[in-house]
């Protein structure tokens, strides 16, 4: 692999001047926030915390060296067996029979996690849908008051199901807001349990905003990660748990909507969560069922609109985008690139095998000028007070975007998340060793397919004296791969499928991979039973044809 001596990385800052987007940690003047437990206050004319519009994001730049005499440009990555782990709770005054549910799974979501090779090393935080993106790890018990909400018809108290019913701990005394494991020692006091802990710091109460910022909830912990708890060679996995639509907005543009924005109002109605439907979807056909319902960015006059800056919500490709400039960073930086996002949400109980959802308007009319939409699950049982799941389009969008070969999308309406965890958690475990190449692969040879100009090298910890080992290909036949020997327990695979061009099923590629226009993603595989050293990881060299970013057609 020519090149590879010379290659050195440069970070300036998070922004690849070749792909043209807004620099990933902007500043934002939004300080540190105290740990209350509280949603921020900003009043209307106050700009968000943390969110600069498209036109207001300074940027800089990151470069790699390339080789003169190739004309290529050498990446390395890693992909190590680490992942931070960020749940994204809805703490709404609906949401307490929902989190003591989340509770209740986290024992099974643990235990398959403690299974992969991932086990070994994680970290769990957990935001709310506030949007403040703050991190806490404090037992509920220390803040039962979070679990009480004052609303029209008086108090609602979960402060029993929402917590005292699974959380044994009184306090904990934690120096980071996270839980974690890292070569098998916990940053927990003696004798309690990962999954103890997540039963006690998962659930935030239900206090929250009645308006939910799910998407820019995850984006602020993105952005504006003061704690730490992001690792750059860890691959990233988002969890979110709501049973409203997104939100997500400046806190200005949510006051708008609340005072002033009747054109998103149901007709004879004041300002409900509806306002959040209407203006981030429409949908065609109905009213009644409904064919469709997409994600539409629409400005202060109720229209669509093209212009990120004029859009009451902010647009879905605003974490899109977030979220492949922090793959970019990484993977310039020699980190891991890998995103996986899963969600809980207002979907029917079978849409992991399915993927079918029916939209229609709630045979309540309050329902409907109350959300603006029909619940997608448990149909038939709604209630203004307790909604059991309204389809998220927008974030369901996002999501998918990030889609893998295992299903992330999981029905709110389940009395067990269990099996959702665990499906999760054995995605996460999957494509720890999977790796989208973010840039245009240069390919040795003119046949059909992706030639890549690659090494792939397996690196043991120093502890255990072993040589580094090269990486085989593995052996493909038609529509089905094998390891190049009986005695080789680890290849990897090219996919290069971008539209599922070629009858086989073996070269596809992911949806992230294949919808960014990428050339190539890689795979490696491992021979069941065999186990992988704690602390191992895979180094990937590519030559790229471009800087980290640029497509193959752009070069």
């Amino acid at each position: 692999m020519a090149g590879w001596d010379a290659w050195r990385v440069w970070v300036a800052g998070a922004l690849l001047v070749a792909c043209g987007r807004t620099g990933l940690f902007a500043e934002s003047g939004n300080d540190s926030q105290a740990d209350t437990g509280q949603a921020p206050t900003d009043g209307p004319g106050q700009t968000d915390t943390g969110a600069p519009s498209s036109s207001e994001s300074s940027s800089t730049t990151m470069l790699i060296e390339c080789d003169e005499d190739t004309g290529t440009c050498p990446i390395e990555l890693r992909l190590r067996r680490a992942v931070d782990i960020l749940f994204v709770v809805d703490n709404s005054g609906s949401m307490g029979g929902e989190q003591a549910t989340l509770a209740r799974s986290f024992r099974s979501f643990v235990e398959v996690l403690e299974a992969q090779q991932v086990g070994a090393n994680y970290r769990i935080g957990v935001t709310t849908t506030a949007g403040d993106g703050l991190l806490r790890a404090t037992s509920c018990r220390e803040r039962l008051n979070d679990f009480l909400f004052e609303w029209t018809f008086g108090t609602l108290d979960e402060r029993q199901r929402g917590c005292l019913d699974h959380c044994a701990i009184e306090s904990l005394a934690l120096a980071d807001p996270w839980v974690e494991k890292s070569e098998g020692t916990t940053n927990l006091p003696p004798g309690i349990a990962i999954a103890d802990a997540l039963q006690c710091v998962g659930p935030p109460g239900i206090n929250g905003p009645g308006f939910e910022r799910p998407l820019e909830g995850m984006y602020q912990v993105i952005t504006n990660d003061t704690a730490g708890f992001l690792r750059d060679d860890a691959l990233l996995a988002v969890i979110f748990l709501t049973d409203e639509a997104d939100c997500s907005a400046t806190i200005e543009n949510q006051s708008w909507l609340q005072a002033s924005g009747d054109v998103f109002w149901e007709p004879g109605s004041q300002s409900t969560s509806a306002s959040c439907w209407n203006a981030g979807v429409t949908c065609t056909g109905g009213p009644g069922v409904y064919d469709d319902c997409l994600a539409v960015d629409k400005g202060f006059d109720g229209f669509p609109t093209d212009d990120p800056d004029e859009a009451v919500l902010f647009p879905t490709d605003r974490y899109v985008d977030v979220l492949t400039e922090l793959a970019i960073q990484r993977q310039a930086s020699g980190g891991q690139g890998q995103v996986l996002l899963s969600l809980i949400a207002g979907v029917p109980l079978d849409y992991p095998e399915t993927e079918v959802i029916q939209y229609a308007d709630s045979q309540f009319d309050d329902f409907n000028v109350q959300y603006g939409i029909g619940p997608a699950c448990n149909i038939g049982s709604e209630t203004v007070n307790d909604p059991p799941g309204i389809p998220d389009v927008r974030l369901r969008k996002v999501v998918e975007s990030f889609a893998g070969g295992e299903p992330t999308v999981f029905s709110v309406c389940s009395d067990d998340y269990s099996i959702a965890l665990e499906s999760i958690a054995g995605a996460i475990g999957e494509i720890s060793e999977r790796a989208c190449v973010i840039g245009c692969v240069a390919d040795l040879a003119p046949e059909q397919g992706v030639q890549p100009s690659c090494q792939l090298v397996e690196q043991f910890p120093v502890d255990l004296d072993e040589p580094d080992r090269l990486v085989q290909a593995c052996q493909i036949d038609g529509d089905s791969w094998d390891f190049p020997g009986p005695l080789v327990d680890v290849c990897y695979r090219v996919l290069d499928d971008l539209d599922q061009s070629t009858p086989q099923l073996v070269d596809d590629m992911t949806t992230h991979c294949s919808t960014q226009e990428f050339n190539l993603e890689l795979l490696v595989e491992r021979r069941p039973g065999v186990p992988v050293p704690s602390g191992t990881s895979i180094a990937v060299d590519c030559d790229l044809l471009g800087q980290p970013g640029v497509k193959c057609e752009d070069v």
